[in-house]
């Protein structure tokens, strides 16, 4: 299998939770510089690599960085460690055509749905110790990590990427742009202390391939389906385990109407968090499945004031409207949670936002 990868005209790793369920992240890093294999994430797993790394695709769910979609069209072999390749309406499925070596700790993983030329079953960080022993035995102690040319394919790639999306990313448009949201956010929050999750719906598609992942367990991925809320409770359980992390959900205002109200239990229980909505006033994307009952009843219609609701809940109310207001209620609601113990929530007036990062044709 790995002689395989060596020979490959052009590899891809595709890392998933069980990188960080296995502690393999040092693994991970070493492997793909030893090899100069880049790496993508699926959902779960991002924050496996850091995504500032060269080497660095991205990470996956329906939407994706553009360097994820055009390694898995253009590569030849794909690594799948620490992942089922379970198949997924809210993740990027495997192209036809690709020499598959897949490693799981799970039996079952293997050949459950994509067909599979070489299976690996075992723990992800062995596994990973052993393709850099054995690496290292064929290609010598550093490998191949004087060779940038594929670093270099990478950032071409990215940086076309991120030209392309700039007009949003930067946008000053009003009511705002949630990508704007997002690339403020990585702009003010600090992400090697922090612990971050989307909601389900647009905003983790928006979210997931903009929002930067640094060090491991500094975001949390899920969402395979559109179960609305989850990022409150994750995030307060976030905070009870490292209470030394600021814990961020970012989530749209169709979720805080499904577990709102928890805010009210970070605040009962001691473990402040802050919570963004994108408040749209719409349930997002609806108004394409459900026209007729969108435009005559108003059915994903919404209002209300959510930062009054989180103060009438005992934490701090934000409201957000113009963009140049992102970044100091961040770091406001950073220093209310640590100085003052309490929970915070940005009211972020936005707009509803159909443009996605989805590259599949």
């Amino acid at each position: 299998s790995l002689k395989k990868l060596l020979e490959a005209k052009k590899p891809v790793i595709w890392a998933g939770q069980g990188i960080l369920y296995a502690n393999a992240t040092k693994e991970l890093k070493e492997f793909c510089e030893l090899t100069q294999i880049p790496v993508m994430t699926t959902m779960p797993g991002k924050s496996s690599i850091d995504e500032r790394h060269p080497l660095s695709l991205g990470s996956a769910n329906r939407t994706a960085p553009k360097p994820v979609w055009t390694w898995l069209k253009e590569s030849d072999v794909l690594f799948a460690i620490g992942a089922s390749l379970t198949t997924t309406n809210y993740g990027i499925d495997l192209p036809s055509g690709k020499f598959l070596i897949h490693s799981s700790n799970n039996a079952e993983d293997i050949a459950k749905e994509y067909k599979t030329d070489i299976g690996l079953l075992g723990d992800a960080k062995e596994t990973l110790r052993m393709f850099i022993d054995e690496a290292k035995s064929i290609l010598g102690e550093s490998g191949r990590s004087d060779d940038t040319s594929i670093a270099e394919e990478v950032k071409q790639v990215r940086d076309e990427w991120i030209k392309e999306w700039m007009p949003l990313l930067e946008s000053d448009m009003s009511p705002l742009n949630p990508y704007r949201v997002v690339n403020e956010i990585n702009q003010h929050i600090d992400h090697e202390t922090s612990v971050v999750t989307h909601d389900a719906g647009h905003p983790r598609d928006e979210v997931m391939p903009f929002y930067v992942a640094s060090v491991p367990f500094s975001y949390i991925g899920w969402g395979k389906t559109t179960h609305l809320g989850y990022g409150i409770p994750l995030m307060i359980g976030a905070k009870m385990a490292d209470p030394s992390r600021f814990c961020m959900n970012i989530m749209g205002d169709a979720a805080f109407g499904m577990s709102g109200l928890d805010i009210e239990t970070s605040v009962r229980s001691g473990l402040p968090i802050t919570t963004v909505v994108l408040n749209n006033s719409t349930m997002g994307g609806y108004n394409h499945s459900l026209p007729h009952a969108m435009e005559v009843y108003g059915a994903g219609n919404m209002t209300g004031n959510y930062a009054m609701i989180a103060q009438g809940m005992g934490a701090e109310g934000i409201i957000v409207e113009k963009p140049e207001e992102i970044g100091p209620a961040i770091e406001r609601a950073r220093k209310i949670n640590f100085e003052q113990g309490i929970s915070v929530l940005i009211d972020v007036k936005t707009q509803q936002q159909m443009k996605f990062s989805v590259y599949d044709e």
